[in-house]
């Protein structure tokens, strides 16, 4: 009989520890199967508050004329700067005779390299690892300004190239390479050239300090910084639209842009009010590198559009900002850096609120913006302090404190709802 009741005893905890088992077994094939979730971790990006447009310089620039006979030769490139009494333009007779003065230009700067490479003081502090290295270096910059279409830069380059290639040679000939016939041919065309060759018939000079562009567009006495209350979105679209050159027949030869102060005009798109009068912002030139500091004056309201015409004021002047009319610009209101969260992982929950001063919750409840997040097994949630705000992301503050999302969290993106489940 006492075994009887062993037996039956013995059953009872098989029955229970079986079960046991089968509801852990149950318990972890849930969590795998139904509460794994899709995790996102939580890294670092940056990103700009900016808006693209095409903008329209205004600036005072003075004219710069010649109505007598003759050809023009500039002295100075676009964008170039001019001291007070250099010389813009020079004027020869003919174009015959700037070509000439031109071949003469080219003969000379390729006699000088040779006689540069061929001095014994250069050669002997040449070394081939060096020269190797930099004519490598030169032949890249050809290419690099050549695709930029930069021609006045690729004839520097090809110089540079030409120079550390042929020290090169003569080091590694070991001094039987020679350029000396090349000198003796480049001085006879030369001293043949400058017989034929005359002096320019009259000089263009600079009366004051400036930059100096070769062309004109017809809007130098319109798009005057006296005027600027005066231009109309209108303009501003013809102005982009007949962006070439109009000398209206009056001999002009170039301008003139003395003031280190500018301004830029644009239409662009501020319905939700983000740019304000007052703001300081970056202008990014999109076809180059260059960029400067500017301050939005005015933003006008213009009936019958969503946007907003917006003039632009900025003492950084440099010749990347003269060479044109029109620009297609960036203007950067704000760089951030945060951590990025995706907007399909963002959760509102009720947080209790915490006292600054005691650190003590106060019993009230405050509905926060966040995240929920995977910590351990757990599933928490962290709030949000938000910077700045993309289409499909958000950056939070990298060092907003307890209680908030850090980086490298598992964000829970997807197989969760909002109360955790």
């Amino acid at each position: 009989m006492a075994m009887n009741s062993g037996s039956k005893m013995t059953n009872v905890l098989l029955v229970l520890l079986s079960a046991s088992v089968l509801a852990t077994v149950c318990t972890i094939m849930y969590h795998f199967v139904d509460t794994s979730y899709e995790t996102e971790t939580a890294i670092r990006a940056t990103a700009d508050e900016s808006q693209i447009f095409d903008g329209v310089y205004v600036r005072d620039e003075t004219v710069v004329s010649y109505t007598g006979d003759g050809a023009v030769i500039y002295q100075i490139p676009d964008g170039g700067k001019a001291a007070v009494g250099d010389a813009i333009a020079q004027i020869y007779a003919d174009e015959t005779a700037i070509e000439t003065h031109q071949q003469i230009e080219e003969l000379e700067k390729k006699l000088a390299v040779l006689e540069r490479i061929s001095n014994v003081g250069t050669l002997e502090q040449a070394q081939p690892e060096t020269l190797s290295r930099q004519f490598t270096e030169y032949y890249k910059d050809i290419v690099f300004h050549k695709d930029q279409g930069d021609f006045s830069a690729v004839s520097e380059d090809e110089q540079s190239f030409l120079e550390a290639y042929s020290t090169f040679q003569i080091v590694i000939s070991g001094g039987e390479v020679s350029f000396s016939d090349q000198i003796t041919e480049l001085t006879a065309e030369i001293a043949s050239l400058n017989a034929q060759s005359s002096a320019p018939i009259d000089e263009i000079k600079a009366e004051s300090a400036s930059y100096f562009v070769s062309h004109v567009d017809g809007y130098e006495s319109v798009l005057t910084v006296d005027g600027i209350d005066d231009i109309t979105p209108q303009l501003i679209a013809q102005v982009i639209a007949n962006d070439t050159e109009n000398t209206e027949g009056n001999g002009a030869i170039g301008k003139m842009i003395a003031a280190y102060d500018w301004y830029m005009v644009g239409m662009i798109d501020n319905q939700d009010l983000k740019y304000q009068v007052g703001d300081t912002v970056t202008l990014r030139i999109l076809t180059s590198s260059a960029q400067a500091q500017a301050t939005i004056e005015e933003i006008r309201t213009v009936e019958g559009t969503d946007e907003v015409m917006v003039v632009l004021h900025s003492e950084n002047m440099t010749s990347d900002f003269v060479q044109n009319r029109c620009e297609h610009v960036e203007m950067v209101l704000g760089e951030y850096e945060g951590i990025k969260v995706p907007r399909e992982a963002i959760r509102f929950q009720d947080v209790p609120v915490v006292d600054e001063e005691t650190g003590e919750e106060t019993g009230e409840v405050e509905n926060c913006r966040g995240v929920l997040i995977e910590d351990g097994e757990e599933v928490v949630f962290r709030r949000l302090d938000v910077i700045y705000e993309g289409n499909d992301y958000v950056l939070s503050n990298l060092n907003a404190g307890e209680g908030y999302l850090k980086l490298y969290d598992s964000i829970i993106v997807e197989g969760i709802d909002a109360n955790g489940n």
